[in-house]
């Protein structure tokens, strides 16, 4: 904990992420929830594996849902995990299923931070989304619990009441107790529906200004005092580590902070920002009234780690970011090492084979679902193999009449179709 001011704290929110799954769900979980949970980067992998052990999955995985999870970041941990709760719940008896109505998705509270630190008497912003399958859900009326008695008696005032805007985020505003206290500050709906997620915000109340003890200052020529940053508390605080999508803004911003060796932030110093991979959305050059800087990101067109550099004298932060391909918007079809793009011409006497490999926008590579492929005149060309590996997706080809004659060849995978002109050439005398 920082002996310091931390002033009014704005806790951001992640949107368009992963729903938070919390130890109180005991639905095994989909697919679909694993690729959720593995792309948007809310659980770490080892409480994504923690979460896989409690509550199993649903779904026997094959050895294509393996290279499917794998391909999205799932590690050893994971898979076993996985592997060892199918066994499990494969030796047990089933029980005979009565005709259930399927229940409502339960509302998800998604907070970016479980801890606010704030000063003594002073407010803070408490922001926290609701989400419900996935989506933003406006209009849900939630308690602050315990957010009443801050002033340090129980019962000095209401529990902070908020509702949840159109992109399904709740903003309390709370007093701060007049004295240093902790307390657990839980989120619940008014009209008494279950929530899962984080539920819990850890509210931490430190010292006023007047009674800790003055930071050390130094004085330069002509009587101005200044403060000299401290290497232990001065870096990046928040959005580190995270996951997104390649050429995409990242869901919350970055935060530097400058602290000098009391906890103490630093107002108004110059902070040097580059990033490898990434475009910095209109940086800040220096640090704010909390001594801090805060950086809106967009991840760059590879999907490979973003690195943000933070600079201040000799101090020299890095923050690392994970983004991934985007979705699929163009199949690569090769022919050895020629790319084919609308006509085929193959051999009259030989097999020919295709390698189909989809790739986002920028060109980043992504797994082959969904393989198909089919011609229109079977007696000019036929498809005689149509496999997948790590590779890519593999079309194998069988000329049929030769002599010019054409039709045509649809390649279809990952969503996207391509079409082309396929003929034979004539023997040659």
């Amino acid at each position: 904990m920082h002996a310091a001011v931390r002033g009014a704290l704005v806790v951001l929110l992640l949107l368009g992420t992963a729903p938070r799954v919390d130890a109180q769900t005991s639905e095994p979980l989909r697919k679909t929830d694993l690729i959720r949970l593995l792309s948007g980067g809310a659980l770490s992998h080892r409480e994504i594996a923690d979460l896989i052990g409690r509550n199993c999955v649903s779904f026997t995985p094959t050895a294509r849902d393996r290279t499917d999870l794998g391909a999205l970041g799932a590690d050893s941990l994971i898979l076993s995990r996985i592997a060892t709760c199918r066994r499990s719940q494969d030796a047990q008896p089933a029980a005979p299923l009565a005709p259930t109505t399927p229940a409502p998705a339960a509302a998800v509270v998604v907070p970016l931070q479980t801890r606010v630190t704030v000063e003594a008497g002073s407010e803070a912003i408490i922001a926290v989304a609701v989400r419900r399958g996935g989506q933003p859900t406006p209009g849900v009326r939630l308690v602050l619990r315990g957010s009443g008695g801050m002033a340090g008696t129980v019962g000095a005032g209401p529990d902070a009441v908020a509702v949840t805007d159109a992109r399904g985020i709740a903003s309390f505003r709370v007093r701060a107790a007049s004295a240093p206290i902790t307390r657990s500050l839980t989120f619940e709906a008014a009209d008494g529906t279950m929530l899962t997620g984080r539920t819990a915000v850890e509210f931490i109340t430190l010292p006023a200004a007047a009674s800790r003890p003055v930071p050390v200052a130094t004085t330069r020529p002509g009587g101005a005092r200044t403060r000299r940053p401290s290497p232990r508390g001065t870096g990046w605080v928040a959005g580190t580590g995270r996951r997104g999508v390649v050429g995409r803004r990242t869901a919350v911003p970055l935060i530097f902070e400058v602290r000098d060796s009391a906890g103490a932030p630093i107002p108004g110093l110059p902070v040097a920002l580059s990033v490898a991979n990434g475009r910095l959305l209109s940086p800040p050059d220096h640090t704010d009234s909390a001594g801090a800087v805060r950086v809106d990101l967009e991840f760059g067109p590879r999907a490979a780690v973003t690195t943000v550099t933070a600079t201040l004298g000799a101090i020299v932060r890095q923050a690392t970011l994970y983004p991934a391909p985007g979705p699929a918007a163009r199949l690569l079809v090769l022919r050895g090492r020629d790319t084919v793009t609308r006509r085929l011409e193959l051999d009259p006497d030989a097999t020919s084979n295709l390698l189909v490999i989809p790739t986002d926008a920028f060109g980043n590579l992504l797994p082959v679902r969904g393989l198909l492929a089919a011609v229109g005149d079977g007696r000019v060309l036929k498809v005689v193999g149509v496999t997948t590996d790590s590779l890519g997706g593999h079309v194998t080809l069988r000329p049929g009449r030769a002599g010019g004659s054409a039709t045509n060849l649809v390649v279809q995978a990952s969503g996207l179709r391509t079409d082309f002109t396929a003929s034979v050439r004539a023997r040659r005398p």
